[in-house]
């Protein structure tokens, strides 16, 4: 006869509670993350092509269309009930990404880029639990996006820096004062 032995240990067959489960928002989140990769994918063809190659309008449709995109998934996450803490600095990552496509000029971009930086904490989860972990990472890739747009030619124009004033008329105060 056959004696039954239990090898496995009790409770192991039973799921973690300590488990990541996606958030309707989280589950947004995901979809607007992919969204930017292929809005960040076709500006940089953009960038690169010819106006006149003959494959340029199709890339402008694809560049508006993954924009479209971002600024639709960004819109249905702001409009979505907050189901738990953690959904948070997705929700504000997300306003912020809206603000940053639409920016009219790169001084508003920037200005809204560095709130990155200057409110570290509200885009940031900082819970030790799975779930904490993983909407940090897709906040990391989210701002890891946010970063790339950034150095796009569409909102990083080098020729602004040209258009600010500079300071040629210190010398000639500074010549005025000391003459005095």
């Amino acid at each position: 006869m056959a004696t039954i032995i239990a090898t496995t240990p009790f409770g192991v067959t039973e799921a973690s509670r300590d488990l990541f489960s996606h958030s309707t928002i989280s589950r947004k989140f995901t979809q607007l993350n992919i969204a930017l990769s292929k809005y960040i994918e076709f500006e940089r063809d953009l960038e690169a092509a010819d106006c006149f190659d003959l494959a340029f309008q199709a890339w402008t449709t694809d560049a508006e269309a993954a924009r479209k995109d971002v600024l639709h998934a960004t819109d249905t996450i702001t409009a979505l009930p907050l189901e738990r803490l953690e959904d948070r600095p997705l929700k504000r990552s997300a306003v912020l990404t809206r603000a940053l496509i639409a920016s009219d000029n790169e001084v508003e971009f920037t200005a809204l880029h560095r709130l990155l930086d200057s409110f570290a904490p509200l885009f940031a989860c900082c819970a030790s639990s799975a779930v904490g972990t993983r909407v940090q990472q897709m906040l990391e890739t989210c701002h890891s996006h946010l970063a790339a747009i950034a150095e796009l030619g569409e909102f990083n124009d080098p020729l602004a820096a040209w258009a600010e004033p500079s300071s040629d008329a210190e010398p000639n105060t500074l010549i005025a004062t000391s003459a005095i």
